[in-house]
């Protein structure tokens, strides 16, 4: 949150300079700058939601958030401009620091909220390997029932791990 140092030590004008989340007090505008079209979109759908469920506000009721693509510096701008009371008292509480969940949100609202398929290929690549080394062992060394053995608790802990890991995704998805 760039906005209460900056614009003081300006006299109130902040140049928006780079990529982040800014705010301006003067015309009562949030405003973020993403290097993509996919996460400016991602951060107005993000916004509105955190405004909805935080501050209980109404889009263009009391919020209006707008994406444009700025040619010059080849960035697209997520803009939100507050024009209720109770909209201009949420923008106070973010420029304030009185609600740092919401903030956090705001400025994370790019971000994509699930895991890459690049991720699961490498977890899958170390589970193949984790099944090698049970099955790779030379049949005189060990037991069929010791293979066996080894090769439920391997695929029990696989499977408590994944369910974790599931249960996990599904409560942060469920819960924003």
């Amino acid at each position: 949150m760039h906005q209460s140092e900056y614009e003081s030590s300006l006299g109130g004008q902040a140049p928006v300079v780079g990529l982040g989340l800014w705010y301006d007090a003067e015309r009562l505008l949030l405003e973020g700058i993403y290097l993509d079209e996919v996460s400016a979109y991602r951060a107005r759908r993000s916004w509105i939601k955190a405004f909805e469920m935080n501050f209980l506000l109404e889009d263009i009721h009391d919020f209006r958030v707008k994406v444009s693509f700025d040619v010059e510096e080849s960035h697209y701008r997520v803009q939100c401009s507050f024009t209720s009371a109770c909209g201009r008292y949420a923008f106070w509480r973010l420029t304030h620091h009185q609600a740092p969940e919401v903030q956090f949100a705001l400025e994370t609202a790019h971000l994509p909220h699930v895991a890459t398929m690049r991720f699961v290929d490498s977890i899958i690549d170390a589970d193949e390997e984790a099944l090698s080394q049970v099955f790779c062992a030379a049949p005189e060394e060990k037991p069929e029932s010791e293979v066996f053995k080894e090769m439920l608790d391997l695929v029990k802990r696989k499977t408590r791990k994944y369910y974790r890991k599931a249960r996990s995704l599904c409560s942060r998805m469920f819960h924003r």
